[in-house]
């Protein structure tokens, strides 16, 4: 799975490269790379970025959740947050705006 992957390379790189990286990344990328991660995981990312842009990223996981963002959605966001990990470079974010899906018993 992809967030295994993304927490395997936060424990295996340098704490620094690691900070570096998702300091740099969207808010929307780290929140939507974090949802459905178990909570123990997802709080040993977030203590690896300042306070605030942790606060940032918990909103963004609560609405992005209240979005009911496609899983592809996510799956982008992993990629593009693994990829900067591992080529020692920023990757560049994606577009800000996420077409939410309905809930199924809307449909």
């Amino acid at each position: 799975m992809l967030q295994q992957s993304l927490l395997g390379l936060a424990a295996k790189l340098p704490v620094v490269q690691v900070q570096n990286r998702l300091m740099a990344c969207t808010d929307r990328d780290f929140a939507l790379a974090l949802i459905g991660m178990e909570s123990e995981d997802s709080e040993r990312l977030l203590a690896l970025v300042s306070p605030l842009k942790a606060n940032r990223v918990r909103e963004e996981i609560q609405l992005q959740e209240a979005r009911h963002v496609e899983s592809k959605h996510v799956v982008v966001a992993l990629n593009s947050i693994i990829k900067s990990l591992e080529s020692n470079r920023i990757v560049a974010g994606r577009r800000s705006y996420l077409r939410p899906r309905r809930p199924r018993s809307d449909r």
